[in-house]
């Protein structure tokens, strides 16, 4: 009897013993806070809310989380915010002595999971809020963002990026900027893509129609075109 009362005392004290566990792992100053104890049901987890802090400064809350397997990993985020503020109070990490992960060590590693945060904001400016939308296998991700100033598309392939949509709201602009294009990324993702193509579209103030920039590279070489689209002759041609 006592021992049957073992895992049911643990799942409801949650939120006084998982905080001080996670400490064991979390840089040193932080720490994480539930407002309300999360509760485990018959097919899912539930957490009210989480936060993470460094020392009194709030970096991300998160809000209505839903953690269940049906088929695989779903990881479903009522609202995730971030506090750009609070980053540079945390504390610097000692170099590593180990030898960086590649992007195929990180892929490897991926739970088989769906995400779904249905309201991400970044604080203070809060230009960027959106919904993300990602589906995390380790052979192939996908990730789906749509803000009222952003909105991008994309997918990962081993090193392969493709972007099928990536639109820029700027202020005093009628037209978006534009962007779609396939890269590929270095072995250790630690830099810029080392190779790719896109195709971009925007407004440029002094002229009527829009203009399309296409750029092409290679390592440290490459080529970049502009040109108007009622004018035959590029505006930039860039070896």
């Amino acid at each position: 009897m006592l021992l049957s009362l073992v895992p049911l005392t643990l799942l409801m004290t949650l939120a006084q013993w998982v905080p001080t566990l996670a400490g064991i792992w979390l840089p040193v100053g932080t720490r994480i806070a539930f407002e309300k104890s999360p509760r485990l049901t018959r097919h899912a987890l539930i957490i009210p809310d989480l936060r993470y802090l460094v020392e009194e400064c709030e970096i991300a809350r998160v809000e209505n989380v839903t953690l269940s397997h049906p088929s695989r990993w779903d990881l479903d985020i009522g609202a995730l915010t971030l506090n750009s503020v609070c980053l540079s109070k945390l504390p610097q990490s000692a170099p590593s002595t180990v030898a960086p992960k590649t992007l195929a060590q990180w892929q490897a590693i991926l739970p088989n999971t769906w995400l779904t945060i249905h309201r991400f904001t970044l604080s203070p400016s809060q230009q960027c809020e959106g919904e993300l939308q990602a589906s995390l296998p380790p052979a192939r991700q996908d990730i789906t963002y749509n803000g009222k100033q952003v909105s991008i598309k994309g997918q990962l392939r081993g090193q392969t990026l493709s972007i099928s949509q990536f639109d820029v709201h700027l202020p005093d602009q009628p037209q978006p900027v534009k962007l779609v294009g396939e890269f590929t990324l270095p072995l250790v993702p630690d830099g810029v893509p080392v190779k790719g193509h896109t195709v971009a579209t925007f407004n440029v103030p002094q002229l009527s129609s829009l203009v399309d920039a296409d750029l092409d590279w290679e390592d440290n070489q490459g080529q970049l075109v502009v040109m108007a689209r009622d004018n035959p002759e590029p505006l930039l041609d860039l070896p």
